[in-house]
C-alpha cells in the first residue's frame, strides 16, 4: 500500500511513463537545496498527481497524454539518441525547448509542463507527505486562503490511502 514510492502500485501510467513523468516533473519544477524547506515536485509526489488524475480522465485523455510523452521522447532520440529520462538536465531542456517551438508539438509541450506544475502549485501532496507544500514555498496565502484543507480524497491515491488508513485504526 502507498507509503513508500518503491511500494506504489500506480493506477494508470505504466512504469516507463511514471520514470518519463519523474525526470519531466523534476525539471519543470526541481527541488531547492533543501527539500524540507524548499520542495519540488518530486517530494511532494506530483507523478501520484498525474497518475490519479489521468486514471480518472476519459480514453481520448489518456491517449493525448500518452502520446505526448511519445512525442518528447522520439524528440529526444532524434537531437540526442537518447530516451528523454536518460539526458542531463541542459539536453532535456534543449528538448522541451524545441518542442516549445515547434507548432505541431507545442501544445503537447505545454500540456505535459502544465500537469507537472499543477502537481505542485495546485497545493497538491501525497497523503503520507507532512512537509512544506507549493503554496508555503511561493508564499501563497492570507485570509481566506492560509486556513483551507484541501480535500484530494477524489484522486484514486487519496481514495486508497483513506480506505487503507481507516482499516488500520
Amino acid at each position: 500500500m502507498p507509503g513508500e514510492h518503491t511500494e506504489r502500485r500506480h493506477y494508470f501510467l505504466t512504469d516507463e511513463e511514471v520514470r518519463f513523468f519523474e525526470c519531466l516533473s523534476s525539471i519543470v519544477v526541481p527541488s531547492g537545496t533543501d527539500h524540507v524547506s524548499e520542495p519540488g515536485a518530486s517530494e511532494v509526489g506530483t507523478v501520484n498527481y498525474i497518475d490519479s488524475s489521468l486514471y480518472s480522465f476519459p480514453k481520448e485523455v489518456q491517449e493525448y497524454f500518452r502520446g505526448s510523452v511519445g512525442v518528447v521522447n522520439s524528440s529526444s532520440k532524434r537531437l540526442f539518441n537518447k530516451e528523454f529520462c536518460e539526458l542531463s538536465d541542459s539536453d532535456k531542456n534543449t528538448v522541451l525547448h524545441n518542442l516549445f517551438l515547434n507548432p505541431t508539438t507545442r501544445e503537447r509541450a505545454f500540456a505535459l509542463r502544465s500537469v507537472a506544475i499543477e502537481g505542485v502549485y495546485s497545493d497538491y501532496h501525497d497523503p503520507w507527505y507532512n512537509g512544506v507544500s507549493g503554496w508555503e514555498v511561493v508564499g501563497f496565502g492570507g485570509k481566506r486562503i492560509s486556513d483551507i484543507k484541501k480535500d484530494w480524497s477524489f484522486l484514486h491515491v487519496w481514495k486508497d490511502w483513506l480506505e487503507h488508513s481507516s482499516k488500520r485504526d
